[in-house]
């Protein structure tokens, strides 16, 4: 029997986060967050959710902030 298995992202939610000033170029109302979760699939089926990455995206200077760098107002808007 062959079992297919393995960890694949799940649907990517976005948000923007506005009234946040960057901490790399500080312009207002240009960071968007993303949370992707994880899942351990069976057959292409998600079973149950592994992790979820976090990260904050700024469209003026392109910096990417990973949950690790996230300042104050980064966590209390996720």
């Amino acid at each position: 029997m062959i079992l297919f298995f393995g960890i694949r992202p799940g649907k990517t939610i976005s948000i923007d986060l506005k009234q946040l000033k960057c901490p790399h170029c500080n312009q207002n109302d240009t960071l968007t967050g993303e949370s992707t979760p994880n899942f351990f699939h069976l057959f292409w089926i998600p079973i149950f959710r592994v992790t979820t990455t976090q990260a904050v995206h700024c469209s003026h200077c392109k910096k990417v902030y990973y949950k690790e760098e996230f300042t104050k107002e980064m966590k209390a808007a996720f």
